[in-house]
């Protein structure tokens, strides 16, 4: 491909999540893209992105802010991977940067609402770039195809969905930000987000109001901070029937996408996550798959989520949004 139909990639934040872009993003390289640069405060990160990225030959600048890389004007497209707590101010910077760059940026778009609807705002101004939200949850193989068939109305009307995730304790991060609620959006901000947007799409509604109920039971209880310590789909199987047809009609079916080169940490999800973006960008579509609403929306009911475990009541989606 010429290098001029090169699609030119830059990430903000290189720690776990970020490399893994950078992974995706290497096996996107038949697609015509390259990471030209990255952007971290954290040298440990930085040098680990810079052994990866050499490993795929990919010559990239390394800087240590984001607007460092914004002004170096080398990107086309702009991942940002960097703490929840970051994100508002990095995409308020690249919005409003001179230079138009695309953004695809991880979950949860900000930490607060009021910060949402800031960049929302800010973007609805800018008809010159795409931002995608990275709730790739939605391009899992057997999520797809469980939106896909409850889409196509066989099933009838929805009227409940239940998402029900085990899993291991949070990750280590750098200086531990993942631990503070203030840093984080809280966990049902942080983490169910996803399931939030799923819930969404599933329903083919908004919520109302929401109800929550949360503690620090297990995990994480010997942990302290400076005095402080909190830290409040592998299958690819799809089961679908009716209550007609009863447990006798329930059909088993496995889910999987050919398109996905590289499974990572998420099933193939960023892949196709990536391979989505790249063909809007390059459509040059008026909107992405999963926009800046979707990212407000998912926030909110984790925020509405958080407000209800402290109050121990129900709280609307309206009294967030406000």
């Amino acid at each position: 491909m010429a290098a001029s139909n090169i699609v030119k990639y830059g990430i903000v934040g290189v720690g776990m999540m970020g490399r893994e872009h950078l992974i995706n993003l290497h096996h996107l390289r038949t697609e015509g893209v390259a990471v030209v640069a990255i952007a971290d405060p954290h040298v440990p990160s930085q040098k680990l992105a810079l052994d990866l990225a050499q490993s795929f030959n990919w010559p990239i600048k390394v800087f240590s802010a984001h607007k460092e890389l914004l002004d170096s004007l080398l990107c086309d497209v702009v991942v940002v991977s960097s703490p929840n707590m970051t994100h508002y101010q990095i995409l308020m910077d690249i919005i409003n940067h001179p230079k138009p760059h695309h953004v695809l940026v991880e979950k949860p778009l900000c930490t607060t609402v009021a910060h949402c609807k800031e960049v929302v705002n800010a973007a609805r101004k800018r008809q010159d770039i795409l931002v995608q939200v990275g709730l790739e949850y939605r391009y899992m193989p057997p999520v797809a195809k469980l939106i896909e068939i409850v889409k196509g109305g066989s099933l009838g009307q929805v009227k409940m969905v239940a998402i029900r995730e085990h899993r291991f304790p949070f990750l280590v991060k750098v200086n531990n930000w993942n631990r503070f609620n203030i840093n984080s959006g809280g966990t049902l901000v942080e983490k169910c987000c996803h399931f939030f947007d799923l819930m969404r799409l599933f329903a083919g509604a908004n919520p109302v109001r929401v109800m929550a109920s949360g503690a620090i039971d297990v995990n994480h209880k010997d942990e302290i901070y400076d005095g402080k310590g909190e830290a409040f789909v592998p299958e690819s199987i799809v089961r679908h029937g009716t209550r007609v047809e009863g447990r006798d009609g329930v059909q088993t079916l496995k889910a999987e996408n050919d398109q996905i080169k590289y499974d990572g940490l998420h099933h193939g999800s960023s892949y196709l996550e990536h391979l989505h973006f790249l063909s809007a960008i390059r459509a040059k579509a008026k909107a992405p798959a999963v926009d800046l609403h979707d990212g407000l929306v998912s926030v909110a009911i984790g925020v509405a989520a958080q407000l209800s475990i402290e109050k121990g009541r129900f709280v609307t989606i309206e009294e967030v949004m406000s």
